[in-house]
């Protein structure tokens, strides 16, 4: 793709085009309304007088059709905000969404803008290579949240939340209620607060809950099905699973379509549907660090981060990293014993038992431990990194 100067830039056979006499501001809305989880509720005259007042990207075909395109909302001075980013299903993979973006990013209008601004649910490597981050401080950053209607009521349910500004995915208000016994009895302890996080942690005679395993087949491929219903189903996932990761969500869900492989293509509605539920505040995500990548783990809105389960059906991998740093937190409380408890009086004995205790609990035997807990045996390298990701959120919290 190149620029030429005139409005227009090139990405094999397709045009994008700046020109608003061009663009097509039903074809957009028809888009939206169909797949756009973040433009849920608007109108298609509210579409039409927002690329009226944008700068508008449309991207075209080599029949001259629009099949994607996005706005630019800007006082070409100070302020830049980047939305509707679309392709069509049928023209993606051909890198048009990238074309669009970059065109975007090196448009004329935004071209002295310092910050440029978007919200997204599901497209953060995109956006990321794009050099788009997290606000460095997003204390900083709110809204105004205006409900329809603008009841008082609306506004209470809205309340004030924080933008979701740069590559981060807004939450709606709204809470769900929790599965029967998520945060209660089952032989758990209640929701307590442990490195920061509310857990649901295991009784110390019970021992962890146990784990419950969606069951359902009969759903729709993902690559040809309504993203609402894609949605409906994930949040059934999520319901019985949850917290989970989404790796392990996209599998259940494509076991349950009949195949066995989760492909790219059929990946990508279902991180759209899942965006679309964290977006309405149904389901809530937790973005965890997994040795320099990002681990998605998500959950009913109003439900704690962490839940301490027995491994059931799961392979470690399928574990979220914080749930198997609240195991590795008691395994290393066990093996510590009361020699760290500070009952000890405080003489050179007391320190020889101290630093005994911690040789127990070092890294190697808490991470034997832990997997010793789920039931599996063998160490390899692969399971050793993933528990040292793991190990690396318990000191997080720790500190």
């Amino acid at each position: 793709m190149h620029g030429d100067g005139c409005g227009e830039w090139r990405c094999g056979e397709y045009v994008i085009s700046d020109d608003p006499s061009r663009f097509d501001a039903d074809a957009m809305h028809d888009f939206l309304e169909a797949e756009g989880y973040w433009a849920t509720g608007r109108s298609r005259e509210q579409t039409a007088a927002g690329a009226a007042n944008s700068v508008v990207l449309g991207v075209y075909g080599p029949d001259g059709s629009m099949v994607g395109g996005a706005r630019i909302v800007t006082d070409r001075a100070t302020f830049g905000w980047l939305t509707d980013v679309y392709v069509l299903a049928k023209h993606r993979g051909l890198g048009l969404g990238r074309a669009v973006v970059a065109a975007a990013c090196e448009h004329p209008a935004v071209a002295g803008i310092k910050r440029i601004l978007l919200r997204t649910a599901d497209a953060h490597g995109l956006y990321r290579s794009f050099g788009f981050t997290e606000p460095p401080a997003p204390e900083r950053w709110m809204e105004l949240r205006r409900e329809p209607g603008g009841t008082e009521a609306a506004a209470a349910a809205a309340g004030p939340s924080v933008v979701a500004a740069p590559a981060s995915a807004a939450a709606g208000p709204s809470a769900v209620a929790a599965p029967a016994g998520a945060a209660a009895a089952g032989g758990m302890a209640g929701a307590a607060a442990a490195g920061g996080m509310a857990v649901v942690a295991p009784d110390s005679a019970a021992g962890p809950r146990p784990y419950g395993t969606w069951q359902g087949d009969g759903l729709p491929d993902p690559r040809t099905a309504a993203v609402s219903e894609v949605a409906t189903r994930l949040l059934e996932i999520v319901t019985a699973e949850g917290p989970v990761t989404a790796d392990r969500a996209y599998r259940l869900y494509i076991r349950g379509a009949g195949s066995s492989k989760v492909t790219q293509r059929a990946r990508a509605p279902m991180e759209q549907a899942l965006g679309r539920l964290t977006l309405r505040g149904q389901v809530e995500v937790d973005e965890l660090d997994n040795a320099g990548e990002v681990q998605q783990v998500h959950r009913l809105a109003g439900t704690p981060p962490v839940v301490v389960r027995e491994l059931g059906e799961r392979s470690l991998y399928e574990v979220p990293l914080n749930e198997i740093a609240e195991v590795a937190r008691h395994k290393r409380q066990e093996l510590l014993g009361r020699s760290w408890t500070g009952d000890q009086p405080a003489h050179a004995v007391a320190g020889v038992i101290q630093q005994a205790a911690l040789r127990r609990a070092g890294p190697e035997r808490l991470k034997r431990a832990v997997l010793d807990g789920y039931g599996l045996i063998r160490m390899t390298q692969a399971a050793e990194r993933y528990l040292d990701a793991a190990l690396a959120l318990l000191d997080e919290g720790a500190a």
